[in-house]
């Protein structure tokens, strides 16, 4: 069978420049003008496979290509693999590679390729974000310069989504080395020059292999932290596109003049970190009653104004495997907290430290309103703020409670199992969570095609989790997007990156 899969369920740098001559912004030499979109980080990695946060990852989509690619509504088509075959058990999966595509050096890309950017993701090593993902690959096959093989250890229906996923870029095996300083990809934008605190340059790729793409004569993302200076420069036409805005920010740009607001709904969550290593979270009791402590229709209206909606996972609830049957408290129970505090033994306030990223306003403003909701229920908090750029350093994984958030993820078995299997990538790096039905849930999930079953595992995975809760998934929030009128063809994406393809600046 050839096909391409049907839709399946989804879900510090040193300062590098080289000389280029882009247009000026606003021009139209190849008809598109030059997009100045701002970012409110700098990127911490060029290299694909390594890249952890929004910023980088809107970096990634437009400097390289995956095999498949996820569309705006989240169905899969190709990309670099013109079209796919699969055995009949699911555990084959063969790939045909486009031809004539070439990497921004000039060399056209191969099988060996493929190869080499798949075993760089799944090296432990390279401690990529993405390896989990993978773990069912036996083995990669080139059987020549234009097929790749993928054999699997058990059967996955959703192989090719995630190809689509953002660590999983196609880079060029012989030029490893200079990922971190001059990439080289296949996308439609070259890497021209990127100076930490102020902006990353790329120039419009002439010989992309998708023709009469991209019409943009280049695009410049800008660091620009305060989001109050990111919106004048956008109502002042300094910028065309402002990325991820507040959600106070959306009610207050929909009455702007010239400026168009768009905010969707996604699988893209926000929570508190319980480090399972560290007490007092190491004691179910306690998680729990945090739980019990802060109901999460509050913390959606008091921290999104609305814009998103309570979950019990990563899985969002406008997703079909969404456990409704699980009820998520409308009220928060401090007397019950207080009782569950009680039989863990602590019989004064808990007293405990909260991390919040400076630079990242809704969850600076998640971890306040967790700090005022839970002290009726005896949870005396600490805050302390630590700058987003060095939470991967001090706080991911080593500090017992912090505010974390992540982007969707191509399917709902990606969106889980790094986050909630024992073994899983990112659970390491979080709560070290060790629940053995949680396991047996995701890895069934993994066994079948059938969504009917599927949905039971995932259902079965989100009861134990209000029994045995890993942390505290606060809310699925909507991603809102703001742009100058001018800006056409690009639309806001649920996955929080961009496809500036066919994006270009009217008059």
């Amino acid at each position: 069978m050839t096909t391409t899969l049907p839709r399946r369920t989804a879900l510090a740098l040193p300062a590098l420049v080289s000389a280029v001559a882009l247009p000026r912004p606003g021009a139209s030499q190849a008809g598109g003008g030059v997009l100045r979109i701002a970012m409110s980080a700098n990127l911490r990695f060029l290299d694909p496979a390594r890249t952890t946060i929004g910023e980088e990852y809107v970096y990634n989509q437009l400097v390289f290509n995956g095999l498949t690619r996820m569309k705006e509504d989240m169905t899969i088509e190709p990309e670099l693999a013109e079209s796919w075959q699969y055995s009949d058990d699911l555990r084959t999966w063969s790939f045909r590679l486009r031809r004539g595509v070439r990497f921004h050096h000039g060399r056209e890309m191969t099988s060996e390729d493929v190869v080499a950017s798949f075993r760089r993701v799944m090296d432990p090593a390279l401690a990529s974000p993405a390896r989990s993902n993978f773990e069912m690959v036996e083995a990669i096959e080139a059987p020549d310069a234009h097929s790749v093989i993928f054999r699997l250890s058990a059967p996955y229906g959703g192989f090719a989504d995630i190809l689509a996923d953002r660590q999983v870029k196609i880079v060029p095996h012989d030029r490893i080395e200079q990922l971190a300083t001059q990439p080289s990809g296949t996308g439609p934008f070259l890497f021209r020059s990127y100076t930490p605190g102020d902006r990353l340059v790329l120039a419009r790729n002439p010989e992309y292999w998708e023709p009469g793409q991209p019409r943009l004569d280049g695009v410049e993302l800008r660091v620009l932290p305060e989001m109050s200076v990111r919106i004048a420069a956008l109502q002042a036409g300094d910028l065309e596109v402002v990325w991820d805005l507040g959600p106070e920010n959306v009610r207050q740009l929909r009455e702007a003049r010239n400026i168009r607001v768009e905010s969707v709904a996604t699988a893209s969550w926000d929570g508190a970190v319980m480090n399972h290593q560290i007490a007092p979270f190491n004691d179910v009791r306690v998680r729990r009653a945090f739980h019990l402590a802060v109901a999460k229709p509050d913390v959606v209206e008091a921290v999104l104004f609305g814009e998103g909606a309570p979950t019990h996972s990563p899985i969002p609830p406008t997703h079909p495997f969404f456990a409704r049957e699980v009820p998520i408290p409308e009220r928060a129970d401090p007397a019950a907290a207080r009782r569950l505090l009680a039989e863990a033994g602590i019989r004064g306030p808990v007293r405990v430290p909260l991390v919040i990223p400076v630079g990242r306003p809704v969850r600076e403003r998640l971890g306040v309103t967790l700090q005022q909701l839970a002290r009726p229920a005896g949870f005396e908090i600490e805050i302390q703020r630590v700058p987003f750029g060095r939470y991967s350093a001090e706080v991911s994984g080593r500090a017992p409670f912090y505010i974390e958030g992540f982007f969707a993820r191509p399917t709902v078995d990606t969106a889980t199992f790094p986050f909630l299997h024992s073994r899983g990538s990112w659970n390491e790096r979080l709560w070290h969570y060790n629940e053995p039905r949680v396991d047996h849930a995701l890895e069934q999930a993994r066994l079948t095609g059938d969504p009917a079953r599927q949905r039971e595992h995932y259902v079965a995975m989100q009861r134990v989790l209000a029994e045995n809760p890993a942390g505290y998934f606060a809310y699925a929030v909507n991603f809102a997007c703001g742009y100058r009128a001018n800006v056409r063809e690009v639309s806001t994406h649920p996955m929080r990156w961009f496809d500036l393809r066919r994006g270009f600046l009217g008059a």
